[in-house]
C-alpha cells in the first residue's frame, strides 16, 4: 500500500486477515481486511503546560456534553435501529452505563498502552460520565435538581416582584401541578435507561484499542 506522509512517498507491506462473518450484515463467507491502529504514548508536560492542558481540556468536556444533550433526542431512533434493527453501533452515539463498563474493560486489556495510560482513559472517562450526569440534573425538569432550582427562582422572582409593587407575598409555587409533567418525565427516563441497557447487551458499542 502506498501512503504520503510528509510530503514522501512510502510503499508498506501488508498483511490481509481474516474476519469471521457477520449475519446481520448479510456476510457468509469470511471477510479479508486490513487496518491500522494507532500506537498509545504518553506526553510528558511540565506542571504549567499540564494545568494548561487539564483546563482545555476540561472546557472541550463540558461543550461536548452539552453539545450531546441537544443531540440526544435525534439520536434515539438510530439507537433503536441499531439495538432492533441488525444497524451499526455509533461510536459518538449514545451508551449506558453497561456500555461505559465494557469500553473500559476493553481498554484495560488492551496490549496497545501502557498502564499510565489506561489509568488516564479510565479517570477521563469517569470524569465525563459525571460532567454529563450533572449537566443532565441541571435540565429545568422534575425531578431533576434542575426543576426544583427552576421553581425556587420562579418563587423568588414572584416575591421580588410583589414587594417592589407592595403587594402581599405571593403563595409558592404548587408543585402538585406539575405532578403529570414530572410522571412524564420519570416514564421518558426510565425507558431510555432500558433502551440503552438493551443496546449494550444486544448490540455493544465496540471500540479499537
Amino acid at each position: 500500500m502506498g501512503i504520503e506522509r510528509d510530503g514522501a512517498s512510502l510503499e508498506i507491506s501488508l498483511t490481509p486477515t481474516s474476519r469471521a462473518p457477520i449475519a446481520k450484515l448479510g456476510e457468509v463467507n469470511p471477510v479479508g481486511i486490513i487496518g491500522v491502529l494507532s500506537k498509545v504514548e504518553l506526553d510528558r508536560s511540565t506542571p504549567l503546560a499540564a494545568i494548561t492542558n487539564s483546563l482545555s481540556e476540561g472546557k472541550n468536556i463540558v461543550i461536548g456534553s452539552y453539545k450531546a444533550l441537544f443531540a440526544l433526542p435525534a439520536k434515539i431512533p438510530d439507537l433503536i435501529q441499531a439495538t432492533f434493527g441488525g444497524g451499526v453501533r455509533d461510536p459518538e452515539g449514545l451508551v449506558g452505563v453497561v456500555g461505559v463498563a465494557r469500553v473500559s474493560g476493553d481498554a484495560a486489556a488492551s496490549e496497545n498502552a501502557g498502564w499510565a495510560a489506561k489509568i488516564g482513559f479510565f479517570l477521563l472517562t469517569v470524569a465525563s460520565l459525571n460532567i454529563f450526569i450533572g449537566l443532565f440534573n441541571l435540565l429545568p425538569l422534575l425531578p431533576l435538581d434542575g426543576g426544583h432550582m427552576a421553581i425556587a427562582i420562579v418563587d423568588g422572582v414572584r416575591r421580588q416582584n410583589a414587594r417592589l409593587r407592595k403587594l402581599p407575598t405571593p403563595e409558592p409555587f404548587d408543585v402538585v401541578r406539575l405532578v403529570p409533567l414530572t410522571l412524564a418525565v420519570i416514564v421518558v427516563m426510565g425507558g431510555l435507561s432500558l433502551l440503552l441497557l438493551a443496546a449494550d447487551i444486544i448490540n455493544p458499542l465496540r471500540l479499537n484499542f
